[in-house]
């Protein structure tokens, strides 16, 4: 897997925005590599809406050359024919899914060495290591592992990584110089007021 699709993963369900597909098209049309669709949380999509509402997002992707991955939804990722699919530690193993992601994308995420080395990393296309920095996005984050913590684990993997976790247009730098080859936003995108300025200044 080409680590370049790492260094600017956007992860956004549905209600991220006041027009997600308008706001989705500004941010892939400025630079994003990378999306990731995590439909969780309250006032989400279900069943055909969202089979729709990803297609939409699929043609997008193809018309940005941005990389397309489902949040831990096999059906759906199959369905509708993503890049890949990305996985926590308390969702499916890995050597689990099915024969159909063989060819396809991927990513588990790892909060420390321990949980690295307990991983099973055959399928594995790519690590999101984090939270990085204390974040208010996901409910169930865990503790900030800082940048000492991604640096340990970028250091002993050879998988592509992406930092994710409380990543600002102020702290993203620092991401990158402990090693990651990408990072992964929520809100510093999802809630800005300028999305083409703030992608720019992520990609700086």
């Amino acid at each position: 897997m080409n680590k370049e699709i790492m260094r600017l993963y956007l992860i956004a369900s549905s209600g991220s925005f006041k027009n997600p597909l308008g706001d989705l098209e500004t941010a892939f049309k400025s630079g994003v590599t990378c999306f990731q669709l995590r439909e969780k949380g309250s006032d989400i999509k279900t069943g055909e809406d969202l089979k729709d509402f990803a297609m939409e997002i699929k043609s997008l992707c193809r018309q940005y050359e941005v990389t397309f991955i489902i949040n831990d939804d096999v059906k759906l990722a199959e369905e509708i024919e993503a890049d890949g699919i990305h996985i926590g530690q308390d969702d499916m193993e890995p050597d689990m899914l099915p024969d159909y992601f063989n060819d396809k994308i991927i990513g588990l995420s790892v909060g420390s060495v321990k949980e690295l080395e307990a991983s099973s990393l055959d399928r594995v296309s790519y690590l999101g290591i984090g939270p990085v920095f204390s974040t208010l996005s996901k409910d169930d984050a865990g503790d900030a592992i800082g940048t000492n913590g991604l640096k340990q684990v970028v250091n002993r993997t050879k998988l592509p990584t992406a930092a994710i976790g409380g990543i600002t247009e102020q702290n993203y730098k620092s991401c990158l110089e402990n090693n990651a080859d990408g990072i992964c936003v929520i809100s510093a995108i999802t809630q800005s007021d300028n999305i083409e300025q703030t992608v720019t200044a992520l990609l700086q």
